[in-house]
């Protein structure tokens, strides 16, 4: 049917884009021409882009055209009562309030090809995503299928059928143990019944490892899980099985590499530690813990100030602290006290790296070397005195003549003289002084003679008991009060009893000399078991040894007094051929306390000769 349409808005122009793009079959419609007074009506001017006629007044409109419907879209009721009465019978009216329809009509066909082509453009997502997953799952190398509840499978993945040697079409529609039946992944019937009954009930995945025994060991991690509906009900099983056999081994190595690691740093007896960049312990190793009357336990995760003194920790702190700004292994000698004893220790301290070599903490290893340092002391000591003894040798031969020549010439001149002369209190001095020089060069002789002990079996009470008939009778111990303390079962040793008593009386006579004659002397003998060694202790009263002279009282010619300085030096000599060790401390009166340290007879193995 030919129309036209009166009023040319918007009305006009949806019209005539529905007809022109989803033509209405049923309608027939075939728009001639548009009517409306506004030339830059929307629709009026889409109907001359469509090369429809075009009027500014209806009747001529009616008039050119053979019009067999007219469609109102002014909106005017008047108008529409006056176009009712023009016109003729055969041409049919269709009023605005109906003409709603064809734009409702083009909204539901727009509607419904907007849906029609979101329903294709899901579809293709969905076919890319199906493509996309079917990618992903054959992509896994662990075994993969989804299975239904009655353990039947329905997606198989590439590296599943590949293992059970059947294209996926054959693997789909049948049971998981039936394939697997003949591998060691397999799980029975029942079980596989159990753990799906599992996985219905609780809605959670389910692990286990699967292994077979050597000679072919092997490991799988099987993981199922649950996949549900919109319901959220478990419809289907996700089965995976991964091979960890290589990962069982390599933590298995790791293990047994931790263990010895373990066992090497908790036996060691050097001092290990470990920090990381916060300067908070990981590692501390027992030797470290015992040393600080702690558990290794007690460090970890705690910073040097919280547990060690504070001297120690700003040591710690500050070694830490340049190797980790230099990035290099650094040795340090560091003094600790432990137990009220000072030791020397030597730690290196280096910085902990990552696979990469990033820096992220720093690892100190220790060593006590406190023994080593006082056996370089000793062995010092020992080279300066065969050198001092050696040299004292060939002084006192040729002191010696002279000074018998000048005590015979000053013995000679004082018998010549009368006992009134006055020169003879000037000979007098010069024969003292010369006797004192003989003295000092007999001493010497002694000390270069090092002469070799002659060994016996002897008590060490014994020794003492004599030493003191000797001294008893001398005036500088008339006011000296001796205290003997001696242990009746102090083993017997092996030693040289007249060098023995030599070095028992150099101490006694020092001992009262320190105390200008007057004061208490304590001699005791005593067994240390721990060492096997039985042990001579000489005490007295005195002003003590100045902490910053024990270390020289020794020394060939170090003497705080008008002596040769020799004694301590010889008896040194004396009891370290005898095998022992001298030791020196300030008594708890405040004095001096000497010790001879020999080894008890029956404890010793090799020849002392």
């Amino acid at each position: 049917m030919n129309a036209i349409i009166i009023g040319g808005g918007k009305g006009c122009y949806a019209i005539l884009k529905l007809l022109r793009e989803k033509p209405i079959k049923e309608l027939n419609l075939q728009v001639l021409g548009v009517v409306d007074i506004n030339p830059e009506a929307e629709g009026l001017k889409y109907a001359k882009e469509l090369g429809l006629k075009t009027f500014s007044n209806y009747k001529e409109a009616l008039n050119s055209l053979d019009v067999e419907v007219v469609i109102e879209l002014t909106g005017n009721n008047e108008f529409v009562k006056k176009l009712k009465q023009e016109l003729s019978p055969e041409i049919k009216l269709i009023e605005h309030s109906i003409a709603h329809i064809f734009w409702d009509l083009m909204y539901a066909h727009e509607e419904l090809d907007k849906k029609i082509e979101d329903l294709q453009r899901l579809e293709k997502v969905i076919e890319n995503d199906n493509v996309f997953l079917k990618s992903i799952f054959d992509s896994f190398q662990d075994l993969t299928v989804v299975m239904d509840l009655e353990q039947r499978i329905t997606r198989a993945n590439k590296a599943f059928c590949e293992f059970v040697g059947l294209p996926e079409e054959k693997v789909i529609g049948q049971k998981c143990y039936h394939l697997l039946e003949i591998a060691e992944i397999n799980c029975d019937k029942k079980g596989l019944e159990e753990i799906i009954n599992y996985i219905k009930e609780t809605k959670k995945p389910h692990t286990m490892v699967h292994y077979s025994a050597q000679p072919k060991e092997s490991y799988w991690e099987v993981t199922r899980s649950p996949i549900f509906d919109v319901q959220g009900e478990v419809k289907f099983i996700l089965s995976n099985w991964h091979r960890i056999t290589e990962l069982v081994y390599l933590k298995r190595e790791v293990e047994t590499l931790e263990q010895k690691l373990k066992s090497f740093i908790n036996n060691a007896q050097d001092w290990i530690s470990m920090k990381n960049l916060n300067g908070e312990y990981i590692l501390v190793n027992p030797v470290i813990a015992k040393a600080f009357g702690k558990q290794p336990e007690d460090f970890i995760g705690k910073k040097p100030e919280d547990v060690l003194p504070m001297k120690i920790a700003q040591t710690v702190k500050a070694h830490d602290s340049e190797v980790l700004r230099t990035g290099k292994a650094i040795l340090y000698d560091e003094t600790i006290t432990l137990n009220g004893e000072e030791h020397y220790f030597r730690m290196l301290r280096f910085p902990l790296t990552d696979s990469q070599g990033k820096i992220i903490g720093t690892c100190t290893i220790g060593r006590d070397a406190t023994n080593e340092i006082q056996l370089m002391e000793k062995l010092v000591q020992s080279e300066k005195l065969v050198a001092l003894g050696k040299l004292a040798a060939g002084v006192a031969h040729e002191i010696n003549n002279p000074l018998t020549g000048i005590l015979s010439y000053a013995e000679s001149i004082s018998e010549e003289l009368d006992k009134d002369n006055p020169l003879q209190e000037d000979i007098a001095i010069i024969i003292r002084e010369t006797l004192r020089c003989r003295d000092i060069v007999r001493n010497l002789l002694d000390f270069a003679k090092q002469s070799t002990p002659k060994f016996e079996i002897v008590n060490p009470n014994s020794i003492i008991k004599q030493s003191l008939d000797l001294i008893s009778r001398l005036p500088q111990f008339k006011d000296i009060e001796i205290e003997v303390l001696l242990d009746e079962k102090v083993p017997q040793i092996k030693a040289d009893a007249k060098q023995i008593q030599q070095v028992i009386l150099n101490f006694l006579i020092n001992a009262a000399d320190a105390m200008k004659y007057k004061g208490k002397i304590t001699i005791s003998t005593e067994y240390y078991r721990q060492q096997k060694k039985c042990i001579i202790s000489v005490e007295d009263t005195g002003p003590g040894i100045p902490e910053n002279l024990m270390d020289k009282i020794f020394e060939p010619f170090f003497s705080t007094k008008s002596t040769s300085g020799l004694g301590l030096a010889v008896s040194w000599g004396i009891i370290e051929r005898h095998h022992g060790t001298i030791e020196v401390d300030t008594a708890p009166s405040g004095g001096a306390i000497f010790r001879i340290l020999l080894p008890a007879y029956f404890e010793i193995v090799d020849k002392l000769e």
